[in-house]
């Protein structure tokens, strides 16, 4: 009875509960409507099968798995060399920022791999290679993906460091909050002041800023059930007008925009419960920092970009969340507690 209970505690009940009324709302948001939730609840399903796989394998294997992951894009990177060209429409994603959100995430599997290694050369081995995926991520010119995977590199150096976890994430939880109300200011201001368009010119280009305008507007508009889940192309003048653009760039506001202010506050308790549950986390302090900083690289560049529109970047988040939350593998601590005594 212990262990099947300590087996359903790591599947997370609190979280696999916010998961379900955030795909619960989605034909809310869709019902008598255009909208189809279809692939909203694919991305949902994604990440939680990811998560509770990453929670399920991440104590036992706290080597395998991510080590696995950071070799699985080191091969995209060699089978498509293409992905660090620059190019804006690079393989394998055909998308080059969604490239580097892939390989900023395999940084931080590298790094998690490295400090769950027991030998000194497998963990120089595994820090080199996730150096290697950090250049990797300023060639694909993406410059969200390559500063958050310098930021995750940086912190798993300086791992050994941390002696309170609550301190990286809460910090981790503010740069993403930060990030978010930026977007959101700046697309409500849109770009009818000097600052803003310096701000576009900056690099967040007018277009953008004017996507993110679109996204409060029509969450102003429709705020209860959003314009339908999958219809912000349609309903957004920017979009229309360019057949460039995909999405809202921002996963924050097209929830809003698409599923109303509920839809939104349920996208932000998921993420927050994933904050409190990194808090809260058995692991020791170094994997919980490196696991907080490399889930807010993904946020922050989700914040403002497309990227979490990407099934596989979704999938390798949810699964390094679920390593770095994982309780420790009971086998383990009984041998731990045996070499003690």
């Amino acid at each position: 009875m212990r262990d099947r209970a300590r087996y359903l505690s790591r599947l997370d009940p609190p979280g696999a509960a916010l998961i379900a009324v955030a795909a619960l709302w989605a034909p809310v948001a869709a019902a008598n409507r255009v909208g189809a939730p279809g692939r909203y609840l694919l991305a949902l399903a994604v990440v939680a099968g990811a998560y509770v796989l990453g929670r399920l394998c991440g104590g036992r294997f706290a080597l395998p798995v991510p080590a696995m992951l950071a070799g699985a894009v080191t091969v995209m990177l060699v089978v498509w060399p293409d992905a660090v060209s620059g190019d804006a429409t690079a393989p394998p994603l055909d998308y080059g920022n969604a490239d580097g959100a892939l390989v900023a995430q395999g940084v931080g599997a590298a790094c998690l791999a490295a400090l769950a290694a027991g030998s000194g050369r497998w963990r120089a081995g595994l820090l080199v290679l996730a150096g290697g995926l950090v250049v990797g991520t300023f060639a694909t010119r993406s410059v969200a993906a390559a500063a958050g995977a310098l930021a995750v590199l940086s912190t798993a150096l300086l791992a050994p460091l941390v002696r309170r976890r609550g301190t990286v994430v809460a910090l981790s939880a503010l740069c993403a909050a930060g990030v978010v109300l930026g977007t959101v200011v700046l697309g409500a201001l849109g770009t009818r002041t000097e600052g803003v368009e310096g701000a576009a010119r900056a690099g967040l280009t007018e277009r953008r800023v004017q996507l993110w305008g679109d996204g409060v507007h029509l969450t102003k508009r429709f705020p209860v059930r959003g314009t339908g889940p999958g219809t912000f192309v349609e309903n957004s003048p920017t979009a229309r007008s360019d057949a460039d653009v995909h999405s809202a760039h921002s996963m924050w506001l097209r929830q809003s925009a698409e599923q109303g202010v509920p839809g939104a506050l349920c996208l932000v308790a998921v993420v927050g419960w994933v904050y409190v549950r990194l808090w809260r986390s058995a692991r020791s302090p170094a994997v919980v920092a490196v696991g907080s900083v490399t889930f807010t690289a993904f946020v922050v560049q989700a914040s403002m970009d497309y990227v979490a529109e990407f099934p596989v970047v979704l999938a390798v988040a949810g699964a390094l969340v679920g390593v770095a939350t994982a309780g420790p593998d009971a086998r383990a601590r009984a041998v731990a507690a045996v070499g003690v005594s």
